[in-house]
């Protein structure tokens, strides 16, 4: 099931390589040796050497002249299948991978992408086919978008808390809100949507 994927990223959060992606993400460069030694902890230049190249033979970074830099592989996400943005819908399991910029990701290990499906988030400029980016880490505030899995399904909503009253809204006036009648657990807040035109 989707939710124990989105589990198993969340307990990665904390790994060796999202801690270097953490580092890029907010500097935009790869530290060196020296600093990733101070930045993992490790007592010897030797275990650094180790971690680097298990991530040159994955194809994650390379180096030129000791300086080290991402792949394309560096950016590769999980691509956790696709949500109805519509009525809430069983989430489709589609266990791949997708290529994302570092801009305004800041937490790379709590960080996946879903597929839309459906119209119920139209208004907010989102529609099936585009991808939606989310983070786990994130508490979601109102009129936030969430992936929610609500009464046992999956949907793509705005998400609203008045007085303690949650529930969830969409963004197409032909849908209505949406309230938890046994329980609901948040899948992560979206932080970016990209939209492929060919």
């Amino acid at each position: 099931m989707i939710e124990t994927v989105i589990s198993s990223i969340t307990l990665m959060s904390h790994d060796k390589l999202n801690t270097l992606r953490t580092f890029y993400f907010k500097n935009y460069y790869l530290p060196s040796y020296p600093k990733i030694q101070k930045l993992f902890h490790l007592k010897s230049p030797g275990a650094v050497t180790y971690y680097i190249n298990q991530w040159k033979e994955q194809g994650l970074i390379t180096s030129s002249k000791a300086k080290l830099m991402p792949t394309g592989k560096f950016f590769e996400f999980p691509l956790l299948g696709s949500i109805q943005a519509g009525i809430p819908t069983e989430a489709q399991e589609e266990y791949e991978s997708v290529r994302l910029e570092p801009f305004n990701i800041k937490n790379p290990g709590d960080t996946y992408a879903l597929k839309v499906r459906g119209d119920s988030m139209q208004g907010a400029g989102i529609i099936a086919g585009d991808l939606v980016v989310l983070d786990t880490s994130l508490r979601p505030k109102n009129k936030d978008i969430i992936a929610a899995y609500i009464d046992e399904e999956w949907t793509l909503k705005y998400f609203f808390d008045q007085n303690g009253k949650i529930f969830l809204k969409a963004a197409n006036s032909n849908y209505k809100d949406i309230f938890p009648k046994r329980n609901m657990e948040i899948g992560g807040v979206v932080i970016k949507s990209i939209r492929n035109y060919k």
